[in-house]
């Protein structure tokens, strides 16, 4: 029999997140799961740890005894402003990766965007790139950057690129 995974999340309560956990909750192969956030969710599973954290000062072991690390940190400028996105996007990110790659996490998944270059002009193209460009280099066995063009997720707020897709896409269904 393989062994089972444990695996860290950062970002569960955004709608990416959340499909993530869930999946993650419901796979015979996740031993355990451990979110760490700002706030705690209405969840209540066996494999399920939660850790409310605050990202300015994440603990050394925060990532100790895990073998998978998922990032699906995330703030929109258009809601949070530049200063937020910049710290949520890129900050929040490499120092959750950073806390990984020291306690031993063999895999690090993150969530970044279409486009993503640290050398473009446009600042959400370019903080997402240099986040993924200092993931990549810190050596972990296996760095795995997810990069959708959209996400056609149930979300709270409203984002009018996903809805004209979502609209789009709805004619396949």
């Amino acid at each position: 029999m393989a062994s089972k995974f444990k695996v860290i999340l950062a970002g569960a309560t955004g709608a990416t997140g959340k499909l993530v956990l869930n999946r993650l909750l419901n796979s015979e192969d996740i031993e355990k799961v451990t979110t760490i956030g700002r706030r705690k969710l209405e969840i209540d599973n066996p494999k399920l740890e939660q850790r409310i954290v605050n990202f300015d000062e994440l603990p050394d072991d925060l990532c100790a005894e895990h073998d998978v690390a998922i990032c699906t940190l995330g703030a929109p400028r258009t809601k949070y402003g530049k200063e937020m996105f910049i710290k949520v996007e890129q900050t929040y990110v490499l120092a959750f990766a950073e806390r990984c790659k020291k306690s031993g996490v063999k895999q690090f998944h993150m969530l970044s965007g279409h486009g993503a270059d640290a050398t473009s002009r446009f600042l959400y193209y370019q903080i997402k790139g240099e986040a993924d460009t200092k993931i990549a280099d810190m050596g972990f066995e296996r760095a795995i950057i997810y990069r959708p063009a959209v996400l056609l997720v149930e979300r709270s707020d409203s984002r009018f690129y996903e809805s004209v897709v979502r609209s789009m896409f709805s004619a396949f269904d």
